[in-house]
């Protein structure tokens, strides 16, 4: 989880937004034309999951952006008890209060799949997504289910918790990640997201 580009990622966002704007008041005519592999890996569902009609998974950054290179678990993954993962808004798993009080913070920061926070300071990824990592994983539990504590490069470490084990889910885990700014235990951080988050999505 590369947070710490968030900043000028938003920035060169905001810029392909105005000139994307700029170009609509352009009329273009001729007829649309599916352009060859359209919609395969990008293409994503009204609920705003991938569609099933992927070839690969990828992982999503904080940028939005997908990633190919993660390493998929390995080995038995227990589920003591199944979540849903569709059928509700990622970023609104968990609330402003709770990633505060997950960190310790004296403030949150604004609702959303990424927030920060202050005092002290961090900034915290969750959403439901593919059930792959980057560096090293440690195999965990939370709620019963099985999950994977992965420390990454740059002192970012996340909590990555199995929702179900059907196999033709592709987003099937929840991840919270925290990229710390100031002293703080990250992985312990994410493993109270990654349980509080666990405990509010819905059983399935």
């Amino acid at each position: 989880m590369h947070l710490r580009r968030v900043p000028a990622l938003t920035a060169a966002l905001a810029l392909a937004l105005t000139l994307g704007l700029s170009a609509c008041a352009t009329t273009v005519a001729g007829k649309p034309v599916a352009a060859a592999g359209g919609g395969s890996a990008a293409e994503k569902t009204t609920s705003g999951k991938p569609s099933s009609t992927r070839t690969s998974a990828a992982k999503p950054t904080a940028s939005g952006a997908p990633e190919t290179s993660g390493k998929k678990p390995s080995g038995d993954v227990k589920i003591a008890t199944k979540k849903k993962t569709e059928g509700y808004e990622d970023c609104d798993i968990l609330t402003p209060e709770d990633v505060a009080a997950a960190v310790g913070a004296a403030k949150g920061g604004e609702k959303g799949c990424v927030q920060s926070t202050e005092d002290p300071f961090a900034v915290v990824l969750f959403m439901v997504t593919f059930a792959e990592y980057e560096g090293q994983a440690r195999t965990i539990e939370v709620g019963g289910n099985t999950a994977y504590e992965v420390k990454e490069s740059g002192g970012d470490c996340s909590v990555i918790v199995m929702l179900t084990d059907d196999p033709d889910e592709i987003t099937p885990a929840f991840l919270a990640s925290v990229t710390p700014i100031d002293e703080i235990d990250p992985c312990a951080i994410a493993l109270k997201l990654a349980t509080k988050g666990f405990e509010k999505i819905p059983n399935a």
